[in-house]
């Protein structure tokens, strides 16, 4: 990774940095960890882990029993079938989507991805870490766009059988339902709430201007931000309130981008934008107008509200992947000292 640039106090002993940043960089891509002890049974979890299923950290006990407890009914014979596979050696990894039932009894999809990392003098694994991921609004559109091509094809069937007396009439029914499943992946590209791109539009423009850079090596930015103790103003205020918040403030920067630039929300109380054309300068420029623009944001807060951003320029031999994990890391920096800007 290249050397940072911040301006602030020191961040520290470079070990400590190093394990802080390794630990939010975890963090972020994820929504709960786990660390299961083999040879005690013992499972530690994230404080995420119990936030995503709306438990208080620590209620819970902590073992496998309570992994099996909140999977859904309907998913845990293919969770266990999987998992024993991994176990067995018969599977590489270990990977799968299921349901989570939460504390109000409603379920939540998410993503669950593990790996042994100790083992014994015999070679026998001894610990395994893994990650969760909610990836309810993702999984929602997708059976949502799978039951769409189910009714696509079956009506396909029906009217295929009247084919003979009623051509035209076919391909208006079929014109009109393309149309609905080409809405529907769009709305599958759209976060509910802000009404901007999420995570899975954003990596598919992202994907497209690598390649464009790849081609003819225009210039390309990211910036990334997310709001300062945001936590607090859901805690003290309601999730209705943060919510609020989170379209004003994604109506605000949108003022400030252009139609080319891809806005989306990363996740939570985080934002990033995919800025073609542009080079780190002008990105820089861009991240300090909206650092003070969402100052003004007048969201009747009994604090200001602000923000932190991380900038980089999109480089020909590093891949979207590599590019976005060094955005993360430079707004941990930049969260550490909070309302500032991060070049990396």
């Amino acid at each position: 990774m290249d050397e940072l640039e911040v301006t602030g106090s020191p961040y520290g002993s470079a070990p400590e940095a190093i394990a802080r940043t390794l630990r939010f960089a975890l963090e972020i891509v994820s929504d709960g960890i786990w660390d299961w002890d083999i040879r005690t049974n013992h499972v530690r979890r994230s404080p995420g882990w119990y936030a995503m299923l709306g438990h208080a950290v620590d209620s819970l006990p902590e073992n496998v029993v309570t992994w099996h407890e909140v999977i859904h009914p309907e998913d845990f014979e293919r969770v266990m079938r999987g998992f024993q596979a991994y176990l067995d050696g018969t599977q590489p990894v270990y990977a799968e989507e299921y349901r989570c039932r939460c504390r109000d009894g409603d379920y939540l999809w998410i993503s669950d991805h593990g790996r042994f990392v100790e083992f014994d003098g015999e070679g026998r694994p001894t610990r395994m870490i893994g990650a969760h991921r909610n990836i309810h609004e993702r999984k929602l559109a997708e059976l949502a766009l799978q039951q769409k091509n189910q009714e696509l094809a079956e009506l396909n069937l029906s009217l295929e059988a009247l084919v003979a007396a009623r051509t035209e009439a076919l391909h208006q029914a079929n014109r009109a339902l393309a149309e609905q499943v080409a809405l529907a992946m769009r709305l599958s590209e759209i976060d509910p709430l802000t009404q901007v791109a999420n995570r899975r539009g954003f990596e598919r423009q992202l994907q497209a201007e690598w390649h464009r850079l790849q081609r003819h090596g225009h210039p390309c930015a990211l910036l990334m931000f997310d709001l300062d103790h945001f936590k607090r103003i859901n805690d003290s205020l309601g999730h209705p309130t943060g919510d609020r918040v989170l379209v004003a403030v994604a109506e605000a920067v949108r003022q400030d981008l252009r139609d080319v630039d891809c806005f989306a929300r990363w996740g939570g109380e985080e934002f990033i934008v995919l800025l073609p054309d542009t080079d780190a300068a002008a990105a820089c420029a861009l991240a300090e107008r909206l650092r003070l623009d969402l100052r003004r944001i007048d969201a009747a807060l009994p604090m200001q509200l602000t923000a932190s951003f991380a900038v980089g320029e999109m480089r020909p031999d590093e891949d979207p992947a590599a590019l976005v994990r060094r955005l993360d890391n430079a707004l941990y920096l930049a969260k550490r000292q909070r309302d500032c800007i991060v070049v990396c």
